[in-house]
């Protein structure tokens, strides 16, 4: 667990309490970020059918997103360098709301296109960089996993209070009203932020740290091979997740399965309770005994996520007795991809230096955010070629294998970019003991 002993770390002496209140709120903000990016596939079901839009048309929305999470991901990385985390973490979670607001305006595919695009450029691309800087500069490293596993959950919490609200919230009071409320709650949460995050004394940098700061490049950073290696798994892994995350209702509410709005919110949330236990549980598990070993955990459960999702598709569709079986498959494969996740961007955590770790982390997350993209507008430009769903099932079964055989080339053990080498996990671990 996260130790609340006092600890000096880079932000000058912050103890273990401060620490996890500052990781509390942020899980808060996380949580709020991941309801956004639920909502969406939720609202669109009766949107579609309200507004007559078409399966490729939702895929375009929900892939607009992502398109505009890509193009500001590096410039809000090195923004973040610039003026710290804490503005770019509350001005995240504010304009989320804003955004909200403004959707819930909407009438045409054009204008759903334009807000979800701002949202992923302004509201929601510097959330997660700004969240893993902090943790790199107040946890220590054998720690991080942990800590970035906590974070991370708020995926799985999403995922479970997003379909049990969101999804009667939606079929009870409509989309638009849906989205005013989440617009006060972010309101809220953004304001929360403002009082816990401290400011930029988060991290004093001296005069070096500011002098090395200003030599990091994006071509010196595109010329490590880990940082395209990583891009690339995190490509894969959220092509998977944000693919089954943005799909998952439509699939269940389709005609093909036949489950109502308020079943497949439970189903769904369900498996996002066993996505939060994936994250927690795992990260913790692989953070104290696989240290070091975070590439064969990783392909195990890339696996064993890819072949249960791939076998969800394949029980009988229909009836409530087909319910839990499926259930069963889906929530195998969020605890699988949960694991494998949290354990992925753990890497970055302890393996890059704090003056070139945010736009690091954003070209890494690049590969993520580009799965997002690709991933929701290909899923409904099949649905709508084949009229089903069996390819898009059998994507992710090809995409999940190709995950686990891609994390085999990163090195185990590497230094960061012009950096003398850093103790591995088990390195300090052992340290500790002696």
């Amino acid at each position: 667990m996260i130790k609340t002993r006092s600890t000096r770390t880079s932000s000058g002496g912050k103890t273990g309490l401060q620490t996890v209140i500052l990781i509390a709120t942020m899980f808060l903000g996380y949580t709020m970020i991941y309801i956004d990016k639920l909502s969406i596939s939720i609202s669109l079901v009766p949107m579609s059918k309200d507004l007559g839009i078409s399966p490729s048309q939702k895929g375009l929305i929900m892939s607009a997103f992502f398109l505009g999470y890509a193009i500001m991901q590096v410039p809000i990385g090195f923004l973040n360098t610039k003026i710290g985390s804490k503005k770019i973490l509350t001005a995240s979670i504010f304009a989320l709301g804003i955004f909200a607001a403004l959707f819930s305006f909407g009438t045409s595919v054009i204008y759903f296109v334009l807000i979800r695009f701002l949202s992923g450029a302004l509201a929601h691309s510097g959330y997660a960089q700004s969240v893993s800087k902090e943790v790199q500069a107040n946890v220590p490293v054998t720690q991080r996993t942990f800590a970035n596993g906590i974070l991370l959950s708020s995926s799985g919490i999403a995922s479970i209070l997003g379909p049990i609200f969101v999804s009667p919230a939606v079929q009870n009071l409509g989309y638009k009203q849906t989205y005013i409320i989440l617009t006060v709650i972010a309101l809220v949460i953004g304001l929360i932020l403002v009082v816990v995050i401290p400011n930029s004394g988060n991290v004093q940098k001296t005069n070096s740290d500011r002098k090395n700061a200003n030599k990091v490049s994006l071509g010196k950073i595109l010329s490590n091979k880990i940082v395209w290696l990583l891009l690339i798994c995190d490509f894969f892994v959220n092509s998977v997740m944000y693919g089954v995350i943005n799909w998952t209702p439509s699939f269940l509410t389709s005609d093909e399965v036949g489950f109502t709005l308020t079943q497949q919110g439970k189903m769904t949330s369900v498996a996002g309770a066993f996505f939060l236990i994936g994250a927690l549980g795992g990260s913790y598990i692989v953070g104290k005994f696989f240290a070091d070993k975070e590439r064969d955990v990783i392909t195990v459960f890339a696996i064993l996520g890819s072949v249960a999702l791939f076998t969800a598709f394949h029980i009988p569709h229909g009836g409530a007795i087909n319910m839990i079986p499926m259930t069963i498959c889906f929530a195998i494969g969020d605890l699988s991809y949960a694991i494998a996740f949290t354990t992925l961007l753990s890497l970055p955590l302890k393996r890059f230096r704090p003056t070139e770790f945010a736009p690091i982390y954003a070209c890494v997350a690049m590969g993520g955010i580009l799965g997002g993209f690709i991933a929701p507008y290909s899923i409904g430009f099949l649905v709508e070629k084949t009229g089903g769903y069996a390819s898009v099932f059998t994507s992710f079964l090809i995409v999940g294998l190709l995950f686990a055989l891609a994390i085999r080339f990163v090195p185990k053990h590497y230094t960061p970019i012009d950096a003398e080498p850093v103790m591995t996990e088990a390195e300090e671990l052992l340290e500790q003991e002696l």
